[in-house]
């Protein structure tokens, strides 16, 4: 099950009945102990045996969708909505494994039947919004993001989903704008750096992207890929020598990231500085390089037309 589905999971909600039934006891202590498999086949039997069947079926639905079982996991929330046709978590549940099997018109038809049992909702919303965009209705999504923002402004993912969206929509500056407004204490704040450097990139407004993947390392120092993101825009912003420099620094923080090894190799080497050139690609190839060979044919050729030269002269 990819992280989508699984983070919109968590919304989701397990009851457990304070009853004295050896069947669904048995089913609820599997299930709090992670042995779903367990709680399917005993909240089956305690569904037979008349022990709250809507409450059975709906964990057992829920056990379902926790062994990436969703058509059992549908079945099963559709058994607990006959016996219970208003009961507005299920609707929700439901609506989220059909979101997990990419089945979105069926998941916006139970989101809808979920929202008039408890209009503005806001997770019912939340996931209705991301099924939209989903079903690539970008602007009903949006729409619909910016109502629940407004009920509650502390959701930082919004901000998130909408920055996004409008980068989707090319309109750099209905991105920026909502990404700018996410909490400077938000989780996801490094990412909200990188995602305002790529929308910075695409409007070619390089020094805003370099601005904001600095920031982006200064929150995790240990994500190698933003540094090389910041040593290769120095080249493409004309700079190659401060590009090799950059990428030097870079090296001293991942000594093993060969990537980044070979990228400081190949700005020797356009800088003509063979020596240096040769050491880096030497350090990438160590580094499982493959590319690094290249740049050291390259540096024979280059020296063997040197000696030429020389020779000649």
């Amino acid at each position: 099950m990819n992280r989508t589905c699984k983070s919109l999971f968590i919304l989701l909600m397990v009851f457990f009945a304070g009853v004295n039934a050896n069947f669904l006891q048995k089913a609820n202590s599997y299930y709090e102990n992670g042995k779903y498999k367990s709680a399917v086949k005993y909240y089956k039997k305690a569904a037979i045996q008349g022990e709250n069947p809507t409450l059975c079926y709906f964990n057992c639905a829920n056990a379902y969708f926790q062994l990436d079982s969703l058509p059992q996991s549908i079945l099963y929330y559709q058994a607990c909505l006959i016996n219970a046709p208003d009961f507005f978590r299920a609707h929700l549940n439901l609506a989220i494994a059909y979101y997990s099997l990419n089945d979105i018109g069926e998941c916006i038809a139970t989101l809808n039947k979920a929202l008039t049992l408890e209009p503005g909702h806001e997770k019912a919303s939340m996931v209705l919004a991301a099924s939209y965009r989903q079903a690539g209705a970008e602007v009903e999504a949006a729409i619909l993001f910016e109502k629940v923002l407004l009920e509650h402004p502390e959701n930082e993912d919004i901000y998130i989903a909408l920055g996004e969206i409008y980068r989707d929509l090319s309109d750099v500056d209905e991105a920026i704008r909502w990404l700018s407004q996410y909490p400077s204490s938000g989780k996801k704040l490094e990412y909200v750096f990188q995602l305002l450097a790529d929308i910075y990139k695409t409007d070619e407004n390089l020094e805003k992207t370099l601005y904001f993947l600095r920031k982006a390392f200064e929150l995790n120092r240990e994500n190698k890929w933003v540094y090389y993101r910041i040593a290769l825009l120095h080249q493409q912003m004309g700079n190659e020598f401060l590009a090799f420099e950059e990428s030097k620094r870079g090296l001293e923080l991942f000594p093993d990231f060969a990537e980044l090894a070979l990228f400081t190799g190949n700005c020797a080497f356009k800088q003509e500085m063979y020596n240096e050139a040769e050491r880096f690609y030497n350090h990438a190839y160590k580094h499982g390089s493959a590319g690094a060979l290249v740049g050291l044919d390259n540096i024979r050729v280059v020296r063997n037309k040197q000696r030429e030269m020389e020779e000649y002269q």
